[in-house]
């Protein structure tokens, strides 16, 4: 767990999810799910139950190559990380994440907080030597903290998503942990 002071002033508290947080997390996920065309899903696409989120947590909680955390002010989820990754062996040095902040907490370095402690986590654990993400092309605030904290382009998925009528292209970012 760490709390650290946000521009704002706000104590942001991160930490890992645990299974208890899974109806919060995912009341979390559909309203997220609702408020950005940036996530693969909507709110109402959002359908795990809380016994399957629980054991969702608790997977990544028993992976040593796997993190999932919560972002938290004043005891509400504003934000989640997740890093997933593979257990086979020639496959498990690499996590894709996915991360999310509640529109209301946009702009407070709540994704940058929450991104630098996952690459520490990734870092300190010496499993997790490469994360990769997707972002849509039109997400440029989020493109651009991806690139301040190192990550790459590494190419362009046409068509990745269907948002509205229209097809979107998605790029590929990378950031090598070593």
């Amino acid at each position: 767990m760490k709390t650290l002071s946000l521009k704002t002033g706000e104590a942001l508290t991160i930490r890992e999810a645990t299974a208890e947080d899974a109806a919060r997390m995912i009341r979390y996920v559909k309203m997220v799910g609702d408020e950005t065309n940036f996530l693969t899903f909507s709110g109402s696409e959002f359908d795990l139950s809380v016994e399957a989120e629980a054991a969702f947590i608790a997977s990544h909680r028993t992976s040593q190559n796997q993190l999932f955390i919560i972002g938290e002010l004043d005891g509400e989820v504003v934000s989640l990380l997740n890093l997933s990754a593979s257990h086979k062996p020639r496959l498990a040095h690499y996590g894709e994440i996915g991360v999310s902040v509640l529109r209301a907490h946009w702009g407070k370095g709540i994704g940058r907080a929450m991104m630098e402690y996952m690459i520490a986590w990734a870092k300190e654990t010496g499993i997790i030597r490469k994360i990769n993400l997707k972002v849509l092309r039109e997400n440029t605030s989020a493109v651009q903290l991806y690139k301040k904290l190192g990550f790459e382009w590494e190419g362009t998925l046409r068509r990745d998503f269907y948002l509205d009528g229209q097809f979107q292209d998605a790029y590929c970012m990378g950031l090598l942990v070593d």
